[in-house]
C-alpha cells in the first residue's frame, strides 16, 4: 500500500467507535475462548440492532441446503421486487471463528433490499471446533445447491453468484474456482475485504507498525492457527488460499472493495490484479477512509453507508449486465 493511502484518516465516526473501544478495554476479537469470543460479537451486535432498523425485505425462510450428501443450513431472503431475480450466495465474515446468519441478518437484508436478488445466506461451520476445511466444504455444498435449486428459490438460473466478506470473500472465492473446475458458470463475485491468503506474510504487516483498528496482525495469526489446525502447511494452496491458485482464468467478473485501514488491504489488491492479469473483469473499489468491518457499519457512518450503498450498486449493474448477456 502507498503513502498517499497510508496519508488518509479514518473515518471520524468509525475512529471514534475504535476510541471507545478502547477507553472501555474491549479484548481483541478472537481472545479468550470461542465461546466467549462469539458472546462478545452477539452481545455488541444484538445491543446495537436495538437502536435501528432492519433493511425492509419481502420474506426470508431458513432453510437446509443438501447437495451429494453433504448439507448446511442456510437463510433465503427474498426482495420486495419480484419476477427473475439474480442469486447470490452470501458468506458472512468472521475469520472462519465468529459470526452467524443471524448475527449479519442486517447485512443480508441491505444486500437483497438494495441488490435486489435473492440472497443465500449461509451458516457454515466455524472453527476451531470444524477446522478447515470445513467452512470451505459447506460453501461449496450451499453454492451448488443454490445453482441447482435457483429456479425454486424464486431466482433467475441464468445469473446465480457469490458474494462474502472477509472470511467470506475467501469462501466466495474458494467456491468460484471450484465451481469453474466443475464446468459450472456463474455470473459474478462479490469479495469486499477479502483475506485470499492464508499464508501471508504477517511479519512484514507487523514490520510496517500500523495500527490496523478491528483486525490487526494477531488477529490474523489467531485465524490461520484457529481454522488451520494441524494442517496449517496446507495454507500455500488453494483452497484455502485462492490467491495462490495455479490458473485464475475462466472465473467470473468481479467486484473487490478494500478499506485503506485494513490489513488485508493490499492483499484484496494484489488478488484484483491478479484476476485482472488472467483476463477476468474486475472493478477494485477502494475506500481509504474504511476499517476492516466498514461494511456492517451503515447505521453508525455515513461515509461506510455510502460505501456500501455504492458497493450494492455496483454489485446490481454487474449481475444486471450479467442477466442481459445469458
Amino acid at each position: 500500500m502507498n503513502s498517499a493511502h497510508e496519508a488518509c484518516p479514518l473515518d471520524p465516526e468509525l475512529a471514534a467507535v475504535v476510541a471507545a473501544m478502547k477507553s472501555r478495554g474491549v479484548p481483541p476479537p478472537f481472545s479468550g475462548t470461542p465461546a466467549q469470543a462469539r458472546e462478545r460479537m452477539r452481545g455488541t451486535i444484538m445491543a446495537a440492532r436495538e437502536r435501528t432498523t432492519l433493511p425492509q425485505i419481502g420474506s426470508f425462510e431458513d432453510v437446509m441446503g443438501h447437495h451429494e450428501g453433504s448439507c448446511v443450513p442456510v437463510r433465503v431472503y427474498r426482495p420486495l421486487k419480484t419476477g427473475k431475480l439474480p442469486t447470490v450466495v452470501f458468506f458472512h465474515g468472521g475469520g472462519f471463528v465468529l459470526g452467524s446468519v443471524e448475527l449479519m441478518d442486517d447485512i443480508a437484508r441491505k444486500l437483497c433490499r438494495d441488490v435486489e436478488a435473492v440472497i443465500i445466506s449461509v451458516d457454515y461451520r466455524l472453527a476451531p471446533e470444524h477446522p478447515y476445511p470445513a467452512a470451505h466444504d459447506d460453501a461449496l455444498t450451499a453454492t451448488l445447491w443454490a445453482f441447482h435449486h435457483a429456479a425454486s428459490l424464486g431466482g433467475d438460473t441464468s445469473c446465480v453468484a457469490v458474494a462474502g466478506e472477509s472470511a467470506g470473500g475467501n469462501l466466495a472465492a474458494s467456491a468460484v474456482q471450484a465451481l469453474r473446475d466443475r464446468a459450472y458458470a456463474l455470473a459474478a463475485q462479490l469479495l469486499v475485504v477479502p483475506g485470499v491468503d492464508m499464508a501471508r506474510d504477517v511479519a512484514a504487516l507487523k514490520a510496517r507498525n500500523r495500527d490496523f483498528p478491528m483486525l490487526g496482525t494477531a488477529d490474523l495469526e489467531d485465524i490461520v492457527r484457529l481454522y488451520m489446525g494441524e494442517r496449517r502447511e496446507e495454507a500455500t494452496q488453494s483452497p484455502p488460499s485462492p490467491l495462490r491458485a495455479v490458473c485464475h482464468t475462466g472465473l467470473p467478473p468481479a467486484i473487490i472493495a478494500v478499506a485503506g485501514h485494513d490489513a488485508l488491504c493490499e492483499e484484496g489488491r494484489t488478488y484484483a490484479r491478479c484476476l485482472t492479469d488472467a483476463g477476468v473483469g474486475v472493478r477494485l473499489l477502494q475506500f481509504d477512509d474504511m476499517f476492516h468491518p466498514f461494511f456492517g457499519f451503515f447505521e453508525v457512518s455515513a461515509s461506510a453507508r455510502r460505501a456500501n450503498d455504492l458497493i450494492c450498486r455496483e454489485f446490481a449493474r454487474l449481475l444486471r449486465a450479467q442477466s442481459t448477456q445469458s
